[in-house]
């Protein structure tokens, strides 16, 4: 706001030094340019007229008159100095020079010119009055000063911008604006009015990562420091038993327990780890083309070592590989938690389905379990949740699989929901989402017009609510 002050005072002062330096000077000096030159055309109008009589020896005939009022375009009449009203002094003037030039009489200026009587005067005139009124060519001049001062101002102050933005702009290149392509161009001007509604909407959707981040982070610890307490109470309840105990049999069994506790402990600290890193985005996605079938029959023979009396159905379509650019190991470990979960609450049969559409697939892995009461399908996505006796602590698990699985598919635009199977009688879960994933530049700029897109809805939905 100040500099715009500063700057209008600088146009406003300028123009007025522009208007009264052509007021005050260009004007009377052009006046005088123009009574001079009108002078000096009398003037040499009146020493021709003297010349072609002093030929004559100052005698004239009315001839000789309409031939100089010929050849000088001018009235010469023969008056003498009472007609004239002439003062004696500019009369003895005019008897010393024989000629003259008054400038001041009311009908304009006029020359004159003394014959050898000393009482008629030839009077060459009027001739016209100097025009006092301002002429066109004096609106242009004044016209090319204000713009000849103004483009220097508007120069001065440009440039005195340009350091300014160019500050700017040093400083916003020096922000850490991973995943945000800015618009480079020449005019620091047009670079912060491109770039910085988009550096702006960048750091607001940090900000609201930052504050979520801190939630989840809070959440987590509070669930951690809840996970733990299971394991260490039964850690410290193994050693207090270990050391009031003396047969060696009874001792094995406490070891036993003490290495399963510590192993659940440890497999605890790893899934935390890893949902953490997940929900924070601390990795970007390692894109790469792969077979999905392929991937999925891999984790299907690991878990049928874990569960070797439940029965895996592959059903693929089409039949043949599933090309999928996306991040092969993340994808790995979401089909290991989903099957490993299924198999885990299964009866007998565990079912995967790979559905193929022309720019998305749909993964459906069920079970013959139990299944998920409906009030509660939203909540097993979250971490450390386990729902009622069917899907409990006993059946193992930390609680944190399908909230990994749901961080992986959200960080591949996928999405993932829970329902009942209407084939097998259990859960189903079901996976959508893209063949191919985007790079990290094209999502931040489809990121960055959806975050725009909504700030101006909001604007628009508070103009109205204040309407």
């Amino acid at each position: 706001m100040k500099r715009s002050l500063a700057l209008l005072a600088i146009l406003v002062g300028i123009n007025l030094c522009s208007f009264i330096a052509m007021y005050y000077v260009y004007f009377p000096w052009m006046h005088k340019i123009d009574s001079q030159e009108l002078q000096e055309s009398i003037l040499a109008d009146v020493r021709f007229l003297n010349f072609r009589l002093s030929l004559l020896d100052y005698s004239y005939s009315p001839q000789t008159i309409a031939k100089a009022e010929h050849e000088l375009n001018i009235k010469i009449k023969a008056r003498s100095r009472e007609q004239l009203g002439m003062e004696p002094s500019y009369f003895n003037q005019l008897k010393e020079n024989r000629y003259g030039i008054d400038m001041g009489r009311p009908e304009g200026p006029s020359a004159y010119l003394l014959l050898n009587d000393n009482q008629t005067i030839l009077t060459v005139g009027p001739y016209p009055k100097v025009n006092s009124d301002i002429q066109l060519r004096d609106w242009l001049f004044y016209v090319i000063i204000l713009i000849v001062f103004n483009a220097v101002a508007v120069l001065i102050v440009y440039r005195h911008v340009n350091e300014a933005l160019n500050v700017a702009i040093r400083a916003i290149g020096q922000l850490d604006l991973s995943g945000l392509k800015l618009k480079k161009t020449r005019s620091p001007l047009t670079n912060i009015s491109a770039n910085t509604p988009r550096v702006v909407n960048h750091i607001k959707g940090l900000h609201k990562q930052h504050q979520q981040s801190l939630y989840n982070q809070r959440d987590l610890m509070h669930a951690v420091a809840h996970e733990f307490r299971g394991p260490m109470a039964r850690l410290s309840f193994a050693l207090d038993l270990f050391s009031q105990t003396r047969s060696e049999e009874r001792r094995q069994e406490l070891t036993e327990d003490m290495d399963d506790a510590l192993s659940e402990l440890d497999d605890l600290v790893k899934e935390v780890l890893g949902y953490s890193r997940l929900k924070d985005g601390r990795f970007p996605l390692e894109l790469e083309h792969f077979d999905l079938r392929k991937i999925t029959e891999s984790v299907i023979e690991k878990v049928k070592t874990l569960y070797p009396e439940k029965n895996f159905i592959l059903y693929s379509e089409p039949a043949k590989a599933i090309p999928l650019y996306a991040d092969c190991n993340l994808i790995d470990r979401v089909m290991i938690n989903l099957i490993r979960n299924a198999a885990r609450f299964s009866n007998s049969k565990v079912k995967v389905a790979l559905i193929c559409f022309k720019d998305s697939i749909e993964i459906r892995v069920e079970d013959d379990g139990p299944g998920i009461p409906p009030g509660k399908r939203n909540r097993i996505f979250e971490p450390f949740t386990r729902l009622d006796y069917s899907r409990s602590r006993d059946s193992g698990g930390a609680g944190l699989g399908l909230a990994i699985a749901k961080g992986i598919i959200n960080r591949h635009q996928g999405t993932i929901w829970a329902e009942d199977s209407r084939e097998l009688g259990g859960a189903v879960l079901t996976i959508h989402m893209p063949l191919e994933q985007k790079s990290a530049v094209i999502e931040a700029e489809e990121a960055l017009k959806k975050s725009s897109s909504t700030d101006t809805d909001d604007k628009t939905e508070q103009r109205h609510r204040r309407r």
